[in-house]
């Protein structure tokens, strides 16, 4: 018998391992029931719904070899609030999908006679290793437009800042009263932080700093320092914190006008094929009739 015999009913029950082996029955998580006590907003889910895709999503995770390729993106997955199971859970279910596709394929048109299954099963390699990439292309656009909206959201922080600071706050509280304002997510993010600091009793512009670097925001990070000087020396910054948003605002819609001239450039490209598309067609029975 030959290789390619073995090679689907080897890709089938290694499919079935990944499926059934997260779902053994396993010795409960004390640190997980004790990190539930006290918490009001704990809300029972039943294991069937949930149980699955998070057993799955950590038992592969925690099994991955310690390889560039299969670093778990902590910064993006933070940034788009995804737990990494999940993530995970994605990745396997796109990899098995990519793996036992083909083969079923292959089996139903070996059980017609039309081909050998063992063709359709090899396919399935290289197209689970290429499905289980598309959740990290997806996280890595994902991430970009978090980065994009925080970027925008910190050039409206920057204003209220200033409003704080001109309405007489300290540089402290101009910083917890304009993260207030809003209940976007980006402002609820930076409220977190700023309580956090608050109750670890590390100033708001180290906390602020922490998170830029964290998220890979640099525009956080400058009102960091812009606060930082005013806390340590207590010097006016209301005007700096205007013009910084305002080339912030002006930067961004450069961004924007590039990002809308990119998509033109891009859609240009279709409706000039098309166009070559129909001239080909006019000219096809014009050229037909002069070379008979």
């Amino acid at each position: 018998m030959s290789l390619l015999t073995f090679i689907p009913g080897a890709i089938v029950a290694i499919g079935a391992v990944f499926l059934l082996l997260p779902l053994a029955p396993t010795r409960p998580q004390l640190s997980d029931a004790l990190g539930r006590l006290g918490n009001s907003n704990f809300v029972t889910v039943d294991s069937s719904q949930q149980a699955r895709p998070e057993r799955v999503g950590t038992w592969v995770q925690s099994r991955l070899p310690d390889l560039p390729f299969f670093t778990t993106p902590v910064d993006d997955l933070d940034l788009v609030e995804m737990p990494s199971w999940r993530f995970y859970w994605e990745k396997t279910l796109l990899a098995l999908t990519g793996f036992l596709a083909p083969a079923a394929f292959g089996l139903i048109m070996q059980t017609i006679g039309a081909l050998p299954m063992g063709i359709p099963a090899l396919i399935g390699i290289p197209l689970g290793i290429g499905l289980w990439f598309i959740p990290d292309h997806e996280l890595r656009l994902k991430a970009k437009d978090a980065r994009r909206e925080y970027a925008r959201a910190v050039s409206v922080y920057l204003e209220l800042v200033a409003t704080e600071r001109l309405s007489g706050s300290s540089a402290a509280d101009a910083l917890t009263n304009a993260a207030r304002i809003s209940t976007s997510p980006v402002f609820r993010r930076i409220r977190q932080e700023l309580t956090r600091a608050q109750i670890a009793g590390t100033p708001p512009w180290t906390a602020l700093s922490t998170l830029s670097d964290q998220i890979r925001v640099p525009e956080l990070g400058e009102i960091a320092k812009i606060m930082r000087l005013s806390g340590d020396s207590g010097a006016s910054v209301a005007e700096t914190l205007r013009a910084r948003g305002k080339t912030l605002r002006v930067q961004l819609l450069a961004d924007e006008h590039t990002r809308a001239n990119e998509a033109s450039e891009r859609l240009s490209i279709p409706l000039t094929l098309l166009a070559f598309v129909f001239v080909g067609i006019i000219l096809t029975p014009l050229m037909l009739n002069l070379f008979k």
